[in-house]
C-alpha cells in the first residue's frame, strides 16, 4: 500500500503545474454605424500546453446609434483559445478565437441573447515575472441581433484594448 501513495499526488502535482492567468482589459469599441463605447473586460484562463491557453472572457460594452437607432448595452461570456507565436526579444505576439453570448439590454432591440464570436490578435510585453501588458485588437459579430420591429442583424464591432495579465 506505500507504493500507492506517490501515485495519488500525481494529479495534484499536475495541477499545481499549470499556469493560470487573470487579466483585466480596458478599451475602446467601434461597433459598424455606431457610435464608439467603452468596453471593460475580465478574462480567467489556463495554460493547455505551450503555446495554447484557453479562458472564460466576460465584458461589457454598449451599442449606440446606427440605422434603425439602438442603445443597449451587451454583457458577453466566450471561452476563448488562444496561440502564443513565437516570442522574440521580450515581445510575445498572439493570436485567438473565442464563441459564447451576449445578454442585451436597452431600447431598440427585442433580442435578449445572441451569439457572439471573436477573432483577435495581440502583443504582450512582460513587466515582471508575473506581470504582462497586452495591446489586444478584436473582431465581434454579435449575430442575431433582432431590432422592434425589423429582420435580425448581425453587428460587427472592432476593439482596441489594453490589459494588465496576472500570472499565478
Amino acid at each position: 500500500m506505500k507504493s500507492l501513495r506517490p501515485l495519488l499526488l500525481l494529479p495534484l502535482a499536475a495541477v499545481a503545474a499549470q499556469a493560470y492567468t487573470l487579466e483585466l482589459e480596458l478599451g475602446k469599441s467601434h461597433p459598424t454605424g455606431h457610435q464608439d463605447s467603452n468596453v471593460v473586460g475580465l478574462t480567467i484562463a489556463t495554460q493547455v500546453n505551450e503555446n495554447f491557453s484557453l479562458g472564460l472572457n466576460l465584458n461589457s460594452r454598449g451599442l449606440v446609434g446606427g440605422n434603425p437607432a439602438i442603445d443597449l448595452d451587451a454583457r458577453t461570456a466566450l471561452m476563448e483559445l488562444t496561440y502564443d507565436l513565437n516570442a522574440r526579444g521580450g515581445i510575445r505576439p498572439f493570436v485567438g478565437a473565442g464563441v459564447g453570448y451576449s445578454w442585451l439590454s436597452g431600447t431598440g432591440v427585442t433580442s435578449k441573447s445572441v451569439l457572439t464570436t471573436d477573432v483577435f490578435a495581440g502583443v504582450r510585453f512582460a513587466l515582471s515575472e508575473n506581470l504582462d501588458i497586452a495591446f489586444t485588437v478584436k473582431n465581434a459579430q454579435f449575430s442575431g441581433v433582432k431590432y422592434t420591429g425589423g429582420a435580425k442583424h448581425t453587428i460587427t464591432d472592432w476593439s482596441q484594448s489594453v490589459g494588465l495579465r496576472l500570472k499565478f
